[in-house]
């Protein structure tokens, strides 16, 4: 404190001066809880109040900042006393979401506090002006901050408290604010897959219709769940969401409930419609491969001998023309199915539609390539170009193996192709990126080894193309090494086979299989769960792309429940556990509370019991006395209201 006098006296030291960061003598006072200093300095120079620190780290902290960030009361209310800015940012990236980022508070004051937990300086912030609806760069308000808060109790607590300061007609327009990814603090906890605060948020929404002994019949909300007039609807993020906590959503009430409704209503029969047509237009495009005209051509190079006609002579006979209704079929359905599935990429993202196994990603890859494909054999067919061929391939595989694909709609088969997904987009590829060095490696070292032999005898490894093939099925254990027993070979190349074998064969081969084994072992705990995934987005996806009067909105409107007459509510028969005693008594709600407020029922309910669990104890620590040194087991019985 005298060497603070001293400085402040000397003339020749500014006491705005500020450190490597931008921090002022003020900053170090308040973060190292020096309470004198920081008076003391107020006192001698009342404009480093508000003097921001300047780093990229903690670019815009004030010292109010650090003190709502320490809870030190007094200074908080000293600092506002002496007029310190409430609206100051902390917007460095030690504050925001990211790779350094160490605690991400909402950049403004109030959300310090709301995110410290200290009811008592949220309301000196609120007396000075501080407001709700503020939104940090990320478009966050202190209850999107509190959403993303890592202490869910916390946060659930403090999301009450800063709701209860407002009037009741605020709180609606307040939870409704979206930040910049267009989320509500609703969306943003299912975003999330916060399911504390999800659940309380749906809780407080939810409404008790009626009750009935342990059965009551409640209304859910369904404002910013469905999917009904809501691209960003609740539904849509947790099923385009590769968060597993998100996915864990889909097993919560309301969600449940409404997945389950619309899967059961329209959902499984317009899939089943979808499945049936497909297969029936895929059943046309083989046949139309298969019956595609040809003509007898003399080739000299390998051993074909049927090419494809001139587009002039493809239709002659009837059976051309029955031909080309299933061509026009083929061609429109894939031009359609390339159209939703642009549509669909637009939407979603390239990361959304790629990646995320939920959505079907490696399948709406597949359903793009073949509508592709299908549009180049348009071309090369007018063309008459016998590379239709190569395409047509390709095609026809991609066509039936996109059928797996429905396979998810059926219980028994769902979890089937998860695994298969899997194991064929992770264990296989990586399996197959190895084995194409090993082969192009060893293929390379065969090739060199055989070709001062006489290629005549050794066709299989006459150049490098077929020794590539034939070392491909040396590996997978298809074929022996195709050389003449009664022929002396050179070393080298029984070194290379012994080699190739253990190393491509043995190894390689063998770690697959582990490999598979070790990912069955893991997906088959959360198969069903990625099941339920699968069939909550493919009812997402549907009603999508169902016109709307051939799927009509899940719900009941509010003004047939006398609530909101805009709103769309769910209503859901639950049963809580009751307990003896409450079962005997007589309820208080028997006449129909037309003596008491709820609140005041409720407080009065909340007294019985804390009567109650009081004599408990009481009754547990005279026993307890009387027992001694006996050992005592406690039971705690609770019931759910």
């Amino acid at each position: 404190m005298e060497m603070l006098e001293v400085l402040l006296a000397a003339k020749d030291v500014d006491p705005l001066i500020t450190g490597p960061d931008g921090e002022t003598l003020l900053h170090v006072a308040l973060l190292f809880r020096h309470r004198t200093l920081a008076l003391r300095l107020l006192d001698a120079v009342p404009a480093i109040i508000n003097i921001p620190m300047t780093c990229e780290l903690y670019r815009g902290e004030t010292a109010i900042h650090i003190a709502i960030a320490n809870e030190n009361v007094v200074m908080v209310k000293e600092l506002l006393h002496r007029g310190a800015d409430i609206t100051a940012r902390a917007c460095g990236s030690f504050f925001l979401p990211g790779k350094r980022c160490q605690c991400y508070y909402g950049e403004y004051t109030l959300s310090f506090a709301a995110c410290t937990g200290n009811e008592m300086i949220v309301k000196l912030l609120m007396d000075h002006g501080a407001s709700l609806i503020t939104q940090d760069s990320l478009g966050n308000t202190v209850l999107h901050v509190l959403v993303l808060h890592p202490d869910r109790v916390l946060a659930v607590h403090m999301y009450d408290f800063l709701i209860s300061l407002v009037h009741e007609g605020q709180r609606r327009s307040l939870e409704s604010i979206r930040n910049a990814q267009g989320f509500s603090p609703l969306k943003l906890a299912a975003a999330e897959g916060n399911l504390a605060m999800f659940n309380h948020l749906m809780q407080k929404r939810k409404n008790i219709y009626w009750n009935c002994g342990p059965v009551r019949s409640a209304i859910y909300d369904l404002t910013d769940i469905d999917t009904w007039g809501d691209k960003n609807s609740i539904l849509e993020i947790i099923t385009s969401s590769k968060n597993k906590e998100a996915r864990n959503l889909i097993g919560m009430t309301p969600i449940k409930e409404l997945l389950h409704h619309k899967w059961k209503v329209y959902g499984f029969k317009y899939f089943i419609i979808w499945t049936v047509l497909y297969i029936f237009y895929i059943l046309i495009f083989t046949v139309c491969c298969i019956m595609r005209p040809l003509q007898h051509v003399n080739r000299l190079d390998n051993a074909t001998i049927m090419g494809s006609k001139q587009i002039r002579d493809s239709y002659e006979s009837d059976w051309d023309y029955v031909r080309l209704m299933g061509e026009i079929i083929t061609v429109l359905g894939a031009i359609t199915i390339f159209i939703m599935e642009i549509l669909y990429l637009m939407k979603n993202g390239p990361k959304k539609y790629f990646g995320n196994t939920v959505t079907g990603g490696p399948f709406h890859a597949i359903m793009m390539s073949y509508g592709v494909l299908v549009l180049v054999i348009v071309v090369l067919r007018v063309l008459t170009n016998d590379v239709e061929v190569i395409f047509m391939s390709i095609a026809l595989i991609l066509g039936w193996c996109n059928i797996m694909y429905f396979a998810r709609g059926f219980s028994m088969l769902g979890p089937f192709t998860i695994m298969i997904q899997k194991m064929l987009f992770g264990d296989l590829l990586r399996f197959i990126m190895f084995l194409i060095i090993v082969l192009l490696g060893f293929s390379a070292a065969f090739h060199v080894a055989f070709d001062s032999l006489d290629s005549n005898i050794f066709i299989y490894f006459r150049n490098y193309p077929t020794t590539l093939f034939t070392l491909s099925q040396l590996m997978m254990g298809l074929k022996d090494l195709p050389i003449p027993n009664n022929m002396n070979l050179p070393a080298i190349i029984i070194v290379l086979y012994l080699a190739y074998m253990m190393f491509a064969y043995l190894l390689l081969l063998n770690l697959l299989i582990a490999m598979m084994g070790d990912t069955h072992f893991r997906v088959a705990n959360e198969r069903v769960e990625l099941w339920k995934a699968q069939i909550a987005a493919t009812t997402v996806l549907l009603e999508s792309r169902v016109p709307r009067w051939l799927w009509m909105r899940s719900g009941i409107p509010g003004r047939e429940l006398g609530l909101d007459g805009d709103r769309w509510y769910i209503r859901i028969e639950e049963r809580k556990e009751m307990s003896p005693k409450r079962n005997c008594a007589r309820d208080d709600d028997d006449d129909g509370g037309r003596g008491e407020s709820p609140a005041k029922r409720k407080m009065s309910s909340t007294t019985k019991n804390w009567n109650i669990v009081h004599k408990n104890f009481a009754n547990k620590f005279s026993q307890l006395h009387k027992m001694q040194n006996q050992p005592t087991v406690a039971k705690h019985s609770g019931s759910m209201d």
